[in-house]
């Protein structure tokens, strides 16, 4: 009956108060300071939890893989835990002053529910913009803003200083070289899974003078073929483990498929893997930089090692 008349009055506060301005995201203003938040997809929690706000967050889940060690601590004191998307009514029962989702998906089919429906009720909504960017943003430049506008909202902008320069100083360990080419299988069996011209991946592979074989398709993500990958032959292929579907999988998937088995990459153990929260913007992008400078260094070492033409060569992975 609590939550009842506390979701009542905040209908009645809803209707009294005056329409504001949504921004690119379709976020209205954010309230300040919120104390309870409800957030989903992990590079949203990520934010909350390096900024120290675990004590803010009412309820979090949708991890893709392992949180970094010092934020799991923080992930294990949040009261409400969950693997997928809550109910809508289960949300508004948990009575938040804000719903945080890393992606649009987060009020989309399927998700916590629609933005509608909980302005109905009072709550605020908000999606990172990180997880609505269009073609041509820099995704580096928007998980910047976004943890600034989160230290800002919850009066912490020097931690928030502090995650901007750990991401800065990471971008500085790539650095142009000999050019690789480079495949992205994020996933998918019939018809592979890959990061597109907009993906962050993309844009700290150009940094470190690789190139995404891919980087000619638009979007952030893309459904491409087997026959371009094939046609593509990349230098080193880079696997996106996620919990569900982890990075060895994909390497079995590929090295089981004739056709598949004779590229380049394979054929030379040229194949790294990374964990899919590396390719999302958020705290972890100076992470993900330093995790590509070491693949990238590894792999033109071993292509400088490689044994003359017609002998056969060693395989191994990459680091």
């Amino acid at each position: 009956m609590i939550r009842l008349a506390a979701l009542l009055l905040l209908c009645l506060t809803l209707m009294s108060a005056p329409a504001r301005a949504a921004d690119a995201c379709g976020n209205p203003p954010l309230p300040q300071g919120p104390q309870r938040v409800v957030v989903v997809h992990q590079q949203a929690i990520e934010i909350l939890l390096a900024l120290s706000l675990e004590d803010r967050i009412a309820a979090a889940g949708y991890l893709d893989d392992a949180l970094p060690p010092d934020l799991q601590t923080g992930f294990d004191r949040i009261p409400i835990r969950f693997d997928r998307y809550l109910a809508t009514e289960a949300v508004a029962g948990l009575l938040p002053d804000l719903v945080l989702g890393g992606f649009a998906a987060a009020f989309g089919a399927g998700g916590l529910g629609p933005r509608e429906t909980f302005a109905g009720l009072g709550i605020p909504t908000h999606v990172l913009a990180s997880g609505c960017m269009t073609a041509g943003d820099d995704p580096v430049a928007t998980a910047i803003a976004d943890i600034r506008q989160m230290g800002a909202l919850f009066d912490r902008q020097q931690r928030a200083d502090a995650l901007v320069a750990e991401i800065e100083a990471g971008l500085e360990t790539l650095q142009p070289r000999p050019e690789l080419t480079v495949f992205i299988y994020d996933g998918g069996e019939k018809a592979p899974y890959t990061i597109g011209r907009d993906g962050l991946l993309t844009r700290l592979l150009a940094r470190g003078g690789a190139r995404n074989v891919f980087d000619d398709t638009p979007g952030r993500w893309a459904t491409v073929s087997w026959e371009a990958v094939l046609a593509r032959d990349p230098d080193l292929i880079l696997l996106v483990g996620t919990t569900a579907d982890p990075a060895a999988e994909k390497r079995r998937r590929l090295e089981a498929d004739p056709a598949l088995a004779g590229l380049r990459a394979l054929q030379t153990g040229h194949v790294a893997t990374i964990p899919f929260s590396e390719t999302v913007a958020g705290i972890r992008t100076g992470t993900a930089a330093r995790h590509l400078a070491r693949i990238l260094a590894a792999a033109r070492q071993s292509a400088a090692d490689a044994p003359l033409a017609g002998d056969a060569p060693s395989p191994h992975n990459i680091p």
